[in-house]
């Protein structure tokens, strides 16, 4: 199946025939950790790394015009991506789909451009969940789900209020990724009928989603081995047109404190089996809990850029840097 192009500005596609690029996550959860973030986002800027889209996670919510994606879209050098639910469960826990539409509008009118959504959840897939190790890893995704049984709905907040966000999104050229809700966070369940099914649904709701004239691209997987990695890389190149954004993936449950070398080496895997176009670098304290520090952050950057360029070569030919080394 071919892959679709897309543009997330005037200087960066991804897709079809493009190189690939670098997202990287940044987020708050209090003012201190804030203040981190902010030193984070001027040392990737002054150090020039190779990164395209830097992706705000924060549950902080700062003061209004200091929120950390409206920083990250006036620094004028990277693509704004955000996750708009981390900013609008409420403390019931519960999600007002007024208050997520006024937060996506926002978003979209002032400059962010990629934006993750969570409209896959369902009583059918929590059902089939519940028979994992661990049934859900995704933060987004457990959100969404918890407001569906808080507020006993037969859907999920983002599908009720779909077509409005594709109205604000076609309007302001907002790509839109669709979340892995149920991603597998173990080898276990690497390719479960959850994450199958789930899959299914990415895909058709991308698809509705492109013919309403909004731009979509699929996120997935999480932990897979190698083999799954395959199987799943076969599965997307024939069903799935669109552009995809690994999250990692990890093809080893046993790289605690090494994460950022494991995830590379499962995105060099998607990417060689040409099912990477936008990699999410993962830090090494991946599942240590907290916010990374400015070194490892650094790190995982450095580790991606050359997974990147690994993957380039082998869709683009890209061999012109590994041309200067070997001549000099």
């Amino acid at each position: 199946m071919n892959k679709y192009r897309i543009s997330l500005s005037d200087r960066v596609s991804i897709g079809k025939d493009a190189p690939t690029i670098l997202n990287i996550l940044l987020g708050a959860n209090s003012a201190s950790e804030y203040a981190v973030e902010m030193q984070k986002l001027a040392v990737i800027s002054d150090n020039l790394l190779s990164v395209s889209v830097i992706t705000d996670l924060s549950l902080y919510r700062a003061p209004h015009g200091e929120e950390l994606w409206r920083k990250i879209c006036q620094s004028k050098e990277h693509i704004s991506g955000t996750v708009p639910v981390y900013q609008t469960v409420q403390e019931d826990y519960t999600i007002s789909p007024q208050l997520l539409l006024d937060l996506i509008q926002d978003q979209a009118e002032n400059g962010v451009k990629l934006m993750t959504i969570h409209p896959t959840p369902s009583y059918y897939l929590l059902d089939l969940c519940r028979k994992r190790n661990i049934p859900i890893t995704s933060r987004g995704g457990a959100a969404v789900c918890k407001d569906m049984i808080i507020r006993q709905s037969q859907e999920n907040v983002y599908i009720s209020i779909l077509d409005e966000i594709l109205k604000i999104t076609r309007k302001n050229h907002v790509v839109l990724s669709i979340g892995s809700s149920f991603r597998s966070a173990t080898l276990l369940d690497g390719m479960d009928q959850a994450y199958l099914s789930e899959l299914e649904k990415q895909i058709e709701i991308a698809e509705y989603c492109h013919r309403y004239g909004v731009d979509v691209l699929i996120e997935t997987p999480g932990h897979a081995s190698p083999q799954q990695i395959i199987r799943i890389c076969e599965q997307l190149k024939n069903q799935n047109p669109f552009p995809v954004m690994p999250l990692g993936p990890l093809p080893t449950d046993c790289a605690l404190e090494q994460d950022d070398l494991a995830a590379c080496i499962g995105a060099v895997l998607m990417g060689t089996n040409d099912c990477a176009d936008i990699l999410t670098v993962v830090t090494r304290e991946e599942h240590q809990g907290g916010i990374p520090t400015i070194e490892a952050t650094i790190s995982a950057i450095k580790k991606y850029i050359i997974a990147k360029h690994i993957i380039d070569i082998y869709k683009l030919g890209d061999t012109k840097a590994d041309a200067m080394v070997s001549l000099q």
